[in-house]
């Protein structure tokens, strides 16, 4: 299956979903061949619009066109006890974090975020991440899931490698339900869940995160982590192969980031951030000293700068209208 290259086209300043979309733009391509032809000038980025990169995926951890020195972030601290399937936010691999990034990112720990999943939509077309908050639901973006179908999603868990899914277990998606709010403009309520067709078998790669209500959270200033398969340059066209992760600081608005409302949040860390590939992910933070994901992947306006996240605490009626209390 192929994945797109992201809309490279569309100006910074225009905010965008992190999702990987396929869009064609044959006349770009061909008039982009014909200058090179004419006149010799080498493609700019802005001529990389629709063209598709087969699936196989990309395990670097660093953009070699950046040599900026990034300072690091502290983790927040959870020190909880695995206690079998009916944890929530607690993994009997513990994180370790090393430096801040999912851009020029580094590996996680394999297995210690067993709720963090990959989903392929619309045969494979689109990539997102979520997370599982039952063994039978997982909680995504809700741009992730517009305008595909439920038969044509499926969910993969307890992976560490996007090669090697085929080692974890999947799940094909029964239906999905997106917020009724949800819009495009300013991507307002941009959360969905699916609902498997059959549950995950809990093991010690597959867990649940856990959820609160307490609308308070995340709070400004809260440090955070971030995890996905998403690009590790604004320049890739390639997700990582590997489950890269990120230390982030929840933020009030900034040039970068502004909040339609407070069921958004923004978050970043001096060129820490998502990328296009990582929505639907979570935003962890600890609440009672388990990883609670408090934040979902939404938008951004490019790479390296600060994000827009859906606030989960915002969604109680909601999340337990279709998952229950």
């Amino acid at each position: 299956m192929d994945y797109p290259a992201p809309g490279y086209a569309i100006a910074e300043t225009t905010r965008k979903p992190y999702a990987k979309i396929i869009i064609i733009v044959v006349v770009i391509v061909v008039v982009g061949v014909l200058l090179i032809s004419a006149i010799g000038i080498a493609l700019g980025v802005g001529l990389g619009v629709g063209l598709s990169k087969k699936s196989s995926s990309s395990s670097s951890n660093s953009d070699t066109a950046t040599t900026k020195t990034y300072s690091i972030l502290s983790a927040p601290t959870v020190t909880c006890t695995y206690g079998g399937s009916g944890t929530c936010g607690c993994a009997p691999t513990k994180p370790s974090f090393l430096t801040p990034r999912i851009i020029q990112g580094y590996i996680a720990t394999p297995y210690s975020w067993p709720w963090i999943v990959a989903i392929y939509l619309n045969n494979g077309k689109i990539f997102c991440g979520g997370f599982l908050v039952t063994y039978q639901h997982v909680i995504t973006a809700a741009h992730c899931v517009a305008g595909t179908t439920a038969s044509g999603t499926t969910v993969y868990a307890g992976i560490e490698t996007i090669s090697s899914k085929s080692n974890g277990q999947s799940r094909i998606v029964a239906n999905f339900t997106s917020h009724p709010g949800y819009s495009t403009t300013g991507y307002i309520n941009d959360i969905a869940i699916l609902t498997l067709q059959s549950p995950f078998n809990q093991t010690s790669q597959v867990g649940k995160c856990c959820l609160t209500f307490d609308t308070s959270l995340p709070s400004i200033g809260e440090h955070a982590v971030i995890a996905g398969w998403g690009v590790t340059s604004s320049s890739s066209t390639t997700i990582s192969d590997n489950l890269l992760q990120g230390v982030i600081q929840v933020q009030g608005s900034s040039a970068s980031c502004t909040p339609q409302s407070s069921i958004q949040v923004c978050a970043g860390y001096d060129g820490t951030d998502a990328c296009y590939g990582d929505s639907g992910s979570p935003l962890m933070t600890s609440v009672n000293n388990l990883w609670t994901c408090t934040g979902i992947v939404s938008s951004g306006r490019g790479c390296g700068q600060s994000s827009l996240y859906t606030r989960v605490s915002a969604f109680q009626s909601f999340i337990q209208g279709i998952i229950g209390s």
